[in-house]
């Protein structure tokens, strides 16, 4: 009798010691919570410096494209002050970036949208301007010369200077040395911010 006890209770042990065998095969232990994605400052600096010429180089050849939408008129005459904001148009200029231009980022379409806010507010106030308030550059050059003078100067600039901090990221890129832009000067401003785990432009110019 004492016997048959010992041997149930040794399979007993044995069937234990299995089971929690099992358990640890199908349940493997993975400290995921203290896990850290190591951030690569080249590979960012790769991936911003990518979305930035690629949007001057859509920009250059297609910027008409959003010249076609009449995100403004005159209350009493088409081009004539005082001014509004056509908001429903801007609904439809937005979605046309939204659709078309994927280096441009949600960010980018807030901060679009506050300064037509006020502009808006602007128009309000300054009834007798001939120029509308926000409108007398171009936003995407943050300049009124030609696209295609940027996207020059962006090619031959040699002064990029990218700074990363978590999500978001500044760009200053210098002019390069050439007889046509002003020594030392900043060419362009960029701020940067990752949406979705991918590098969109959030702001054009504004640090200058």
């Amino acid at each position: 009798m004492k016997q048959a006890i010992i041997f149930i209770s040794f399979i007993t042990i044995v069937a234990g010691c299995n089971n929690n065998k099992e358990k640890n095969e199908k349940d493997p232990i993975t400290d995921v919570s203290t896990t850290a994605v190591t951030p690569d400052p080249a590979k960012d600096s790769a991936a911003i410096r990518a979305v930035i010429l690629d949007f001057y180089n859509w920009y250059t050849k297609e910027y008409k494209q959003l010249m076609g939408y009449n995100l403004y008129s005159g209350l009493k005459k088409q081009d004539a002050p005082p001014y509004k904001i056509n908001w429903e148009e801007v609904k439809k200029y937005q979605q046309f970036i939204r659709s078309n231009i994927p280096q441009l980022g949600e960010e980018f379409l807030k901060n679009q949208e506050k300064m037509l806010q006020q502009a808006d507010s602007v128009f309000k106030v300054d009834t007798e301007d001939d120029i509308p308030y926000g409108f007398d550059y171009d936003w995407y050059t943050s300049s009124q010369e030609d696209p295609s003078y940027l996207l020059d100067g962006i090619n031959k600039s040699g002064k990029w200077i990218i700074n990363v901090k978590g999500e978001e990221a500044s760009v200053e890129i210098g002019a390069p040395d050439d007889k046509d832009y002003l020594a030392g000067s900043l060419l362009l401003y960029v701020g940067m911010k990752k949406e979705n785990g991918q590098w969109k432009i959030a702001r054009i110019g504004g640090n200058e």
